[in-house]
């Protein structure tokens, strides 16, 4: 009866020892053989086995850690990429590489209007905070130049008749403010050309991309 309960009691050790380090017990050339352990030799296997498993835990909880480090990176890296991603957007858009909306002024031009004035509309624009300028549907960019034409203006190349728009996107009170003011731009084109320019505010216009290319052709990035 004793045997019994004895090999009932070994069964039972060798079963929670087996669950703790199968594992390790597997990786052993000569596997142990619990049932002729003693007592104390078991206890002894217990406390090793509950000593690594404790080792374990540990290791998976650093584990652990660093998969969240990981993911927080990863996060912080999509959200680099996405402030990335937005500055290149408002940077290709300024350059006049995409097209761009908002608030702004028209200004209709019917008349004789040489190129030197046109070009001192557009720069006095500029002056005034005017983040986007278009003549017609010819954006204007930073190598963009009014020329006297065989026929008539030209901006990029492409003609200007003698009626145009000038539209301009930045803050309506500050472009008119700047243009119209005395002694400013408009007084001074009236006194030398012929030609009418009306002037209206707008909440909402939309500029086209330029149609040229703005690769430099002897520029070159500096690494």
């Amino acid at each position: 009866m004793r045997s019994g309960r004895a090999r009932l009691s070994l069964f039972a050790v060798a079963m929670v020892i087996g669950l703790l380090g199968v594992g390790q017990l597997r990786s052993q050339a000569r596997p142990t053989v619990i049932s002729s352990l003693s007592a104390q030799e078991l206890s002894t296997l217990i406390e090793t086995l509950t000593a690594r498993n404790r080792e374990l835990r540990s290791g998976l909880g650093d584990i652990g850690e660093q998969l969240r480090e990981y993911r927080a990176a990863g996060t912080q890296g999509q959200s680099a990429l996405g402030v990335s991603q937005e500055d290149l957007r408002r940077i290709t858009a300024f350059a006049g590489l995409a097209a761009v909306e908002g608030q702004g002024i028209v200004m209709t031009v019917d008349g004789s209007l040489d190129a030197i004035a046109l070009n001192d509309l557009v720069n006095e624009l500029r002056n005034a905070g005017a983040e986007a300028i278009a003549v017609d549907e010819v954006r204007i960019t930073a190598s963009s130049v009014a020329t006297e034409g065989p026929r008539s203006l030209q901006v990029d190349g492409v003609d200007v008749g003698k009626r145009f728009m000038l539209r301009a996107i930045g803050s309506p009170d500050g472009l008119v403010s700047a243009i119209e003011r005395p002694g400013g731009i408009i007084s001074q084109l009236k006194l030398v050309i012929s030609a009418t320019i009306a002037i209206q505010q707008v909440q909402s216009i939309q500029l086209p991309a330029t149609a040229r290319s703005l690769m430099p052709v002897v520029g070159k990035p500096v690494e």
